[in-house]
């Protein structure tokens, strides 16, 4: 029943998330607490020295602790429930603040000592905190009641009600609200909203425990062995019906969350195969998640469900550009009319790609819709004003603000004071007014959240490092390093096992080179190479923006059927290698590999040929990317939404 800091009020909590260190303000209001606890404690101990110890209070002590070991999780919560505040009550009405006061101190240290996480403050607290709830509560009850203790039964009904109403507020308020105060500062959180989730459990559970104790003690001898005779089978049968429910409760929570997970990894990938197909625009759809969220929140959006769907809607507004293709997709040039119906099909197409994944909130309504305008002029069904999905104009103004402040090809990035003019130029015909209005009055806090994501993404430091030992099939193998300079060895021989079946799907005589960055230099080396031109290309280091990797890599466009010789010399005439398609290869947002394919045939590659080749490079930035995200221990929906 002890409140620590894992556990908000009597068993019930939520968990603070676990720091090396705690602050100073943190270490004040321990300190604080503990003070008053100690002199609670010495005060009580100096009592019962006085006074003799009926052997009912030893009885009580002893239920108080093995009754705190039988908890019930409440669903839905980090919190649990016991019977224990029920001997407390009793021990306190019985006896006097002194025992009741010394055996919650005894079982906070007791429940401490099993944690796993053990820390000294949160043991201090845990023995200070109960002491101080149950000492007040019994105060509160006699002072009110006008009465020592073990004359409290010489009452009536009347005269016990309110006595007894106040000694569960005292206990309840002080119990839950110090150890949210704890919680809170720990955390870095707000006090409110961690006492607010568990308020409503802990009073019931106080007044409830504080009712029946009342009843159980309300006797001339002290104990009322009948009534407790005809109380406990219904605490029993209690207990044993709420557990099995919540057990129930519980298994369903968690096969939703399993699917809700899957949910998530089914967003996250299908996230990482639209940043690597849209190579001009690869850390966009990051951006765009946190702003239409950030801006959801403040135009009033709370409802859970529709939060997730904007989560997943706006990472994957764009996953129709799946369908795309990439020369269209990345021409650095401005697009022909028919290319331009081309890029409008992907609203729809995205639409019908994810109704296969059957989300359990409404994310295709909004990547249908989120190039519709306000005034039913966008695509593709000509929405108009209210009837576009809200989450779909939130997301329009957003997804504009972001392309417009982003390189492209065919023009720089606009700076923010131009892009917002510009958003007041659309406002009221192609956007929603008051999503304008409410996202201008965002951006310096957008950006500010931009700079913290990008910090984030720095500090983790995922990057390919210079070369170490081969592995079969490949010339060398790039290393992972993190900020802290941990290193990882990249495996690439599942991805040389990619590459081989794949080319030999594409094309039978295709040959083909990885080349990754290496760290702290300028310049490309190569990662892996197929066996024909494995010796050619062993000795090589292009200088980004030099030779046809080089370039890609520099400009992070694909070039088709260009000539081999640019990055391997003589050894492409020797080997009658005739044309190059070269493609980036991008991870987590950031350009990792790239893949030059080399062929025979005199006619280069098909249109058909350039697609699967930039598919391959996609399969293999998934590679990249699970590797990285498995080597730092990266959970992957946060870190992916924060990017």
């Amino acid at each position: 029943m002890t409140g620590n800091l894992l556990k908000v009020g009597g068993h019930a909590g939520a968990r603070a998330v676990p720091r090396p260190t705690i602050d100073q303000r943190t270490w004040t209001f321990v300190c604080f607490v503990v003070a008053i606890g100690v002199s609670i404690l010495i005060g009580t101990l100096i009592s019962l020295a006085k006074t003799p110890v009926n052997a009912y209070a030893f009885l009580l002590a002893a239920l108080i602790v093995a009754s705190g070991r039988f908890r019930i999780k409440v669903p839905g919560r980090s919190a649990t429930v016991s019977v224990s505040e029920v001997f407390v009550f009793a021990s306190l009405l019985l006896f006097g603040p002194a025992p009741a006061t010394l055996t919650v101190a005894l079982d906070g240290l007791l429940t401490s000592l099993t944690q796993r996480n053990r820390r000294l403050h949160r043991t201090l607290f845990n023995v200070a905190e109960p002491a101080i709830s149950a000492w007040v509560a019994g105060q509160v009850f006699f002072v009110i009641a006008d009465t020592p203790a073990l004359q409290f039964s010489r009452l009536g009904p009347a005269a016990t009600m309110i006595p007894t109403i106040a000694m569960a507020a005292a206990y309840f308020l002080l119990n839950s609200t110090l150890t949210a105060v704890a919680v809170a500062l720990e955390s870095h959180g707000s006090a409110y909203d961690v006492w607010r989730q568990h308020a409503l459990v802990l009073g019931i559970n106080s007044y409830a425990a504080a009712s029946v104790a009342t009843l159980a003690v309300k006797s001339p001898t002290g104990i009322d062995f009948a009534m407790i005779g005809l109380v406990a089978p219904l605490l029993v049968l209690s207990y044993t019906a709420y557990k099995a429910a919540s057990n129930r409760i519980q298994d369903s929570l968690s096969h939703i969350s399993e699917v809700e997970h899957l949910y998530r990894a089914a967003v996250e990938t299908l996230a990482i195969a639209v940043d690597a197909k849209d190579q001009v625009t690869h850390g966009h759809i990051r951006r765009v998640q946190r702003h239409t969220v950030t801006v959801a929140r403040a135009l009033g959006v709370h409802d859970e469900l529709e939060l997730k769907a904007l989560e997943a809607a706006s990472l994957l507004h764009d996953v129709g550009k799946l369908a795309v293709p990439d020369y269209v997709l990345n021409k650095p040039g401005a697009l022909s009319h028919p290319e331009f119906e081309r890029i409008k099909l992907h609203a729809a197409k995205g639409a019908e790609i994810l109704t296969a994944v059957e989300f359990p909130y409404p994310v295709v309504p909004i990547v249908r819709s989120h190039h519709e305008q306000w005034n039913g002029k966008g695509y593709p069904d000509g929405l108009s004003g209210e009837a576009i999905p809200f989450g779909a104009r939130i997301l329009t103004v957003v997804d504009c603000f972001d392309a417009v402040t982003s390189d492209r090809p065919y023009r720089r990035r606009m700076t923010d004071t131009e892009a917002v003019e510009i958003l007041r130029s659309r406002s009221g015909s192609m956007y929603d007014p008051r999503i304008v209005s409410a996202f201008i009055d965002l951006v310096p806090i957008l950006r500010r959240d931009d700079r913290a994501a990008e910090a984030q993404v720095a500090a983790i430091g995922v990057l390919p490092a210079a070369p170490t030992t081969p592995l079969p099939g490949s010339v060398s193998s790039p290393t992972v390093v993190a900020a802290d300079g941990t290193t990882r060895t990249m495996p690439l021989d599942e991805i040389g096992v990619l590459m081989t079946e794949k080319l030999a799907l594409i094309r039978p005589a295709a040959q083909a080179c990885l080349f990754a960055p290496e760290a702290g230099a300028d310049v490309l080396v190569v990662a892996y190479a197929t066996t024909l031109v494995r010796d050619a290309v062993a000795p090589l280091r292009l200088r980004v923006g030099e030779g046809l990797a080089g370039w890609v890599a520099a400009n992070r466009h694909t070039i088709v059927n260009s000539t081999p010789d640019l990055d391997i010399g003589d050894a492409a005439v020797e080997l009658g290698l005739l044309a190059c398609t070269a493609v980036p290869v991008f991870a987590l947002g950031n350009l990792v590999a790239v893949l030059s394919v080399y062929l025979p045939a005199p006619r280069g590659f098909s249109e058909a040929d350039v697609r699967a080749v930039g598919a391959l490079a996609q399969e293999i930035g998934l590679h990249f990317a699970r590797f990285e995200l498995q080597t730092f221990g990266i959970s992957a929906a946060p870190s992916l939404a924060g990017l």
